[in-house]
Order: C-alpha cells, then sequence, then structure tokens
C-alpha cells in the first residue's frame, strides 16, 4: 500500500478559503461523511473527538503539518484527508501549511502510524512540500504526491 493509495480523490482539498483550523477541520469531516465513507459515530460526535485530541496537545510539526486524528471505537477502517489553506492559517504562533485529518481504530490500525511517518518525512523536504502546497488542484496534488508514492509497511496486529 502507498500513501496516495490510501488518500480519495474526493477528500483533498486544496486552497481551502476556510479562516480557521477549525472550519478547515470541519469541512474535512463533512467531505469524509459526502464520499459516502460509513463511520459507526455522528459528524458532531466525530469533532468533537477529534476537538478532545486537540484540545490535549496540538498536533502541528514544526514544518506546519497539522495532524488532527480520532480514534474510533468499534471502527475498524482507516480515512485519511488533506487540505491546503489559501490564506494563512495560524496555531500558537506557528503556520499550519497543511492539514491531514485521519479517523481510525481504537488501536490506531495498521495505517495510523506508517501515515505519519510518511507524511513527517514529506514535510521535511522543503522543496517537495511547498510543491505539494502550491497543487492548485486535488488532481495536482495527488500527481505530485504520486512522484514519491510512499509506500507504508503494514504493522501486524
Amino acid at each position: 500500500m502507498t500513501l496516495v493509495e490510501l488518500i480519495k480523490p474526493d477528500l483533498v482539498f486544496t486552497k481551502a478559503a476556510d479562516t480557521t483550523k477549525e472550519d478547515l477541520i470541519g469541512k474535512m469531516v463533512e467531505g469524509v461523511y459526502n464520499a459516502g465513507l460509513e463511520l459507526p459515530v455522528s459528524r458532531q460526535s466525530l469533532l468533537e473527538t477529534i476537538d478532545t485530541r486537540e484540545q490535549i496537545g496540538g498536533t502541528l510539526l514544526p514544518s506546519g503539518l497539522a495532524i488532527p486524528h480520532a480514534r474510533i471505537k468499534g471502527y475498524e477502517g482507516f480515512v485519511f484527508a488533506v487540505a491546503t489553506p489559501a490564506n494563512p492559517l495560524y496555531q500558537a504562533g506557528q503556520e499550519i501549511r497543511l492539514v491531514a485529518l485521519m479517523v481510525t481504530s481504537q488501536s490506531g490500525g495498521p495505517w495510523y502510524l506508517e501515515t505519519l511517518a510518511a507524511l513527517a518525512k514529506i514535510s521535511r523536504d522543503e522543496e517537495y512540500f511547498t510543491r505539494l502546497l502550491a497543487a492548485q488542484t486535488p488532481e495536482n496534488f495527488l500527481s505530485i504526491l504520486k512522484e514519491r508514492n510512499t509506500p507504508l509497511a503494514q504493522q501486524s496486529h
């Protein structure tokens, strides 16, 4: 499995015009449900779970990669969505450059840590990361992401 294979094109939001990280996460959650992905929780419950996790401690890396996530009891799937803000967003004075939303099982499932590691690695390659951030369309974003097509080693659970 590769990073590109884990993301549906309709869960890539480029140049999103939202004005806060919370609004952008809301848009991404709405996209998850609009894409027909079935989760065992309501939209509101998912947003509350993500918000609770964010309140514990932000998930913003020094590169500007924010990784809000939710671990859902009774869910064995993996949802991965990404968004680039059209205008700068900030958290504690640090710019948010890319938001990667992940929804997974209580244990983290087979793809969570591998996806997190792949995204962190991509975000440290400033030239490549900047190209991803400049993508104007989901198709362009995925095309650039596919250049590296980062393979993920599935953990045994």
